[in-house]
């Protein structure tokens, strides 16, 4: 199989990590300003880094899809590592500064992991 052919199983994450970015976005949009309560407790505090992380996976997680979507396996296997690893530092501090569990950050630090099983280039 080509590099540059990709699974049916990386565009199926393609197509999660894409909703999925979007979902972050809107969802972590309204709880900044206040519309949506008890959902990311650190967009509620407007905790500045908290706010950038979000939205740093929040992007890469629809670049991603975009890339595996594309069929790109080199790519998706590289942002797959950095989906990964925005998710766990967005974990990592809310657990430390805020003293709370976010989904969002853990389900980005899943997917990041999955991409770059699928993204395996077959010999």
């Amino acid at each position: 199989m080509n590099s540059k052919q990709s699974s049916g199983a990386l565009k199926g994450f393609g197509v999660v990590l894409l909703l999925f970015g979007l979902v972050y976005a809107v969802v972590g949009t309204l709880a900044l300003v206040g519309t949506m309560k008890g959902v990311l407790p650190g967009h509620e505090t407007q905790e500045i880094l908290v706010v950038v992380l979000a939205y740093a996976v929040a992007v890469l997680n629809v670049l991603t899809g975009i890339v595996c979507l594309a069929g790109a396996r080199t790519a998706a296997r590289v942002l797959g590592v950095i989906v990964a690893i925005v998710g766990a530092a967005g974990v990592i501090y809310n657990q430390i500064v805020l003293d709370s569990f976010n989904y969002f950050d853990f389900a980005s630090l899943l997917l990041g992991i999955s991409i770059v099983a699928a993204a395996k280039n077959k010999k």
